[in-house]
């Protein structure tokens, strides 16, 4: 099964379980999305390419966003786990900030993305 669908199911299992934890969940997707937005806008002529997908890592068995950022100089990467008892981990290989709330994972995400250069 493709790791988009297997996201999909994870994610679908929260909505089930924990309808906090999804709304959570569906706001922090939403405040990448404009992250991302703002990020075009005001670095548009040094983004050459920009990703944000919906994985799943079958190691950890959990959910994972994955932003990419790239120009012809660099690439930047970050992701977020989602463990099974909920909350965001922002790092590499699930290791990394934890943070339970949209707000607070963005926050994280943002000071990547800063200490990347790209914010």
């Amino acid at each position: 099964m493709a790791n988009s669908a297997l996201h999909a199911i994870a994610i679908e299992d929260f909505r089930m379980s924990n309808p906090t934890f999804h709304q959570e969940y569906c706001l922090l997707v939403e405040g990448i999305s404009n992250l991302i937005f703002r990020l075009a806008q005001k670095h548009g002529e040094n983004i050459s390419y920009s990703s944000f997908t919906e994985s799943y890592d079958r190691a950890s068995k959990e959910p994972i966003l994955q932003i990419v950022l790239g120009s012809s100089k660099n690439e930047f990467y970050v992701h977020t786990y989602i463990p099974k008892d909920g909350g965001f981990i922002v790092g590499k290989n699930g290791v990394g900030p934890r943070a339970q709330t949209a707000a607070d994972t963005l926050a994280l995400i943002e000071a990547d993305v800063r200490s990347a250069g790209w914010l």
